[in-house]
């Protein structure tokens, strides 16, 4: 007996690891995404604080492997449910064709290495009209930024 595919059914599993605080819409200043030393990037951006001043937050991920920016005019390539799913939260998806693509070469190159390999994740954030961020890397890490000057 054949099974029946659901195509509203979304083939990934996602976890929501991290929502922002405030609507997506309420960003004053960002996202800005950084590639930093020692395979890590960060995604800041502003929000309004509490006493009406501005509030920067970052997530900062580590070990990263990989990562892409999808923009407005190409997120139609970009899992519909995934991108509603992440839209002001930093999710987790498991099973993604890209995520098994990497831990393969991964794999492969800690195998040769004689290196322990981590455990990645597939993770995903997407703000209004993009970018849709993707990051595959061991962790992260959300928090406020302290003492950050305008530009970022």
């Amino acid at each position: 007996m054949a099974l029946a595919r659901f195509p509203h059914l979304n083939e990934y599993m996602s976890t929501n690891l991290w929502e922002m605080p405030v609507p997506v819409t309420a960003i004053i200043r960002g996202p800005f995404f950084k590639v930093l030393l020692k395979r890590r990037c960060e995604i800041s951006f502003s929000i309004e604080g509490e006493n009406g001043g501005e509030k920067w937050l970052s997530l900062l991920f580590e070990g990263v492997e990989a990562f892409k920016a999808t923009y407005l005019k190409a997120l139609g390539s970009v899992d519909r449910e995934l991108r509603k799913q992440a839209y002001g939260c930093l999710v987790s998806v498991e099973g993604s064709s890209w995520l098994g693509e990497v831990k393969k070469s991964y794999s492969e190159y800690c195998a040769a290495s004689h290196q322990t390999p981590g455990e990645l994740l597939h993770l995903m954030i997407h703000f209004d009209d993009g970018p849709c961020y993707e990051i595959i890397c061991e962790r992260f890490e959300a928090g406020l930024i302290d003492g950050v000057s305008e530009g970022n």
